[in-house]
Formats: structure tokens, C-alpha cells, sequence
């Protein structure tokens, strides 16, 4: 999986791409260089007339700029959980035995569906707070559903606006929503239902 960073700057463009390790190894070398404020990139535009009658440019005190709104951790970032959505692993000691007699009470139409009726019986069965992907991974595996060929956008639809039905905050933070808990009680069909 690549990962890219695109830093502006005023038009001193960087941009990586690569593994993510790589771009956030590059990304911690640049945040240095702008927090010491030594990144000028009037050398860099300066068109390539006479400059050597020209003084050195003293650094003109600029407005502190907006900081731009802090975002939400991007699915492909695993952070330091060693859990990531888009290589996905099986969680062994996750107890799925009660999940076939759970799963089968339903006929889900759709993956956000399936992720749904997964996520409440890890919730509501299994009691874990806040499921991982990878425990998802597991339970797609153990009802030999078709797992989701881009694993992490399968989440990120779910948590969209036209399905809602979970909170996708990061891979280890997957919460159910309430559009979620009405599809499931209300619109969900089961086995049996016409």
C-alpha cells in the first residue's frame, strides 16, 4: 500500500509517496526543519536573473496562519496497535463459536450490512467495547463470507453518509452509531421475513 504527503507551503511543494513507515520517516525529517522555521522558499522561486547586486533578504515577520482542522486518523494508519485495515490479519483468540448461530438469524445485502451484524455481536455477545478490523477480518473468514477486496473503504462506506451505520475513527476504534442500531432492530432482514 503507498501512502502520499503533500506539504504546500505557499507553493514550496513537497510531495512523497511510498510505504507508510517511509512518508512518516520523511514527514518527521520536515516537521523538524519547520518547527526550527529554517524553510525559505524565496531561494527556490527566486527567478534566475542578476542576483548579485541584490542584499540579502532580511525574513519578513509574517501572520501566524490557521492552523488547518486537525482530521480524523486516516483508515490506512495504524498507528502504534500493529492492527491495519489494509492488510488485515486473523485474530486467533477471538471467540467466534456463537457467531454462525448469531450471523444466521440474517440475510445482509451488502458488506456495511455484514460489518453491522458484525460488530453487534462482537459488542453485544462478546462484549468488547471497540472491535479492531482485524477482528472483523476474522469473523468475515469464519462465516466464509467474501472478504472485501479493499478492506479499509469497506469501513469507510459503513461509516458514510449514505449508510452510517458505524463511527470508524481508526482501526481500533469502530463504534456502532444510532442510524446503526435502527437498521439492525428495525430494517435489518432476517431469516425468515418477507
Amino acid at each position: 500500500m503507498t501512502t502520499k504527503l503533500h506539504i504546500d507551503m505557499s507553493q514550496g511543494i513537497i510531495e512523497v509517496e511510498g510505504d507508510v513507515k517511509f512518508v512518516r520517516e520523511v514527514y518527521e525529517d520536515f516537521k523538524g526543519i519547520l518547527s526550527e522555521g529554517s524553510f525559505d522558499i524565496s531561494s527556490s522561486s527566486e527567478s534566475k536573473g542578476d542576483t548579485k547586486n541584490k542584499a540579502p533578504k532580511k525574513p519578513d515577520k509574517q501572520k501566524p496562519k490557521r492552523k488547518a482542522p486537525a482530521k480524523k486518523s486516516t483508515q490506512s494508519d495504524s498507528g502504534d496497535s500493529g492492527v491495519s485495515p489494509d492488510s488485515p490479519k486473523m485474530e486467533k483468540s477471538l471467540d467466534t463459536s456463537g457467531l454462525p448461530a448469531f450471523y444466521g438469524q440474517y440475510e445482509p445485502k451488502n458488506n456495511p450490512e455484514k460489518i453491522l451484524i458484525f460488530l453487534k455481536f462482537m459488542t453485544d455477545e462478546l462484549g468488547i467495547e471497540s472491535p479492531n478490523t482485524d477482528q472483523f477480518y476474522t469473523c468475515f473468514d469464519k462465516m466464509n463470507e467474501r472478504v472485501p477486496k479493499v478492506f479499509s473503504q469497506a469501513f469507510r462506506d459503513t461509516s458514510g453518509r449514505k449508510f452510517g451505520f458505524i463511527d470508524y475513527n481508526s482501526p481500533t476504534d469502530i463504534r456502532i452509531t444510532t442510524v446503526g442500531t435502527n437498521h439492525f432492530k428495525f430494517d435489518l432482514k432476517k431469516k425468515g421475513d418477507e
